[in-house]
């Protein structure tokens, strides 16, 4: 079990590193990402704290025999574009925190493969950051685009995202995809909360291919 998308007290998280790591040990996860958010947000990863943390990271994967994956989610701006700080990071996930009409979050998703290096899209098509409900012809487009980039697509379990209805509108294509899942957890409490997306691509898929298996972990 893995689960690649945890907040910490390096953002807007309450938990420190080895807190996480010894959650996600009593859990039995294998490997999680601490994914803190990128410099534009207030709370954010810069330089001098991505150093820092990735000095906590290394020894508490060591004391508790998991892998920990140094990672941050950069929010897409109007052009397409993340930033972050000066760091080698080891996953970046992109998305987007605003509300939008879904041609422009469409077309904005699209302008960040384009433009950008990442290897996650974040909670897409969360109800909290879009104002359409029902799968269309743009979800496609998108959908499209990550698997040419092979780009992962996140099933977020904080979110609900995607809806699990973006898989039938795939259908075959949908095993095309590859797929990360994380429980976006802001609280130690919710740490390998990834039941849901577990057993929606599970159900819906059977076999599916999972991001850490192209990843150094």
């Amino acid at each position: 079990m893995f689960d690649l998308h945890i907040h910490s007290m390096y953002s807007d998280g309450e938990g420190s590193i080895e807190t996480i790591a010894r959650k996600a040990k009593e859990r039995n996860l294998e490997v999680i990402a601490i994914a803190d958010h990128s410099s534009e947000h207030p709370l954010g990863l810069d330089r001098r704290k991505a150093k820092r943390r990735k000095s906590e990271i290394v020894p508490s994967q060591d004391k508790y025999g998991i892998r920990i994956l140094d990672a941050v989610e950069c929010g897409i701006d109007a052009e397409g574009n993340i930033t972050m700080p000066e760091h080698e990071f080891e996953l970046v996930i992109a998305s987007i925190h605003e509300c939008l009409p879904a041609e422009e979050y469409c077309k904005r998703i699209i302008r960040c493969v384009k433009n950008c290096e990442f290897n996650v899209l974040g909670h897409y098509r969360s109800s909290i950051f879009n104002t359409y409900d029902e799968p269309c012809e743009l979800d496609l487009e998108v959908l499209d685009v990550l698997r040419e980039n092979e780009i992962a697509l996140e099933f977020n379990t904080a979110h609900r995202a995607p809806p699990p209805e973006i898989l039938d509108l795939l259908g075959k294509e949908a095993k095309k995809l590859v797929y990360s899942v994380g429980s976006d957890s802001h609280s130690v409490s919710r740490v390998g909360d990834v039941k849901w997306a577990f057993e929606t691509l599970n159900s819906k898929l059977g076999r599916w291919k999972k991001l850490i298996e192209k990843l150094d972990v």
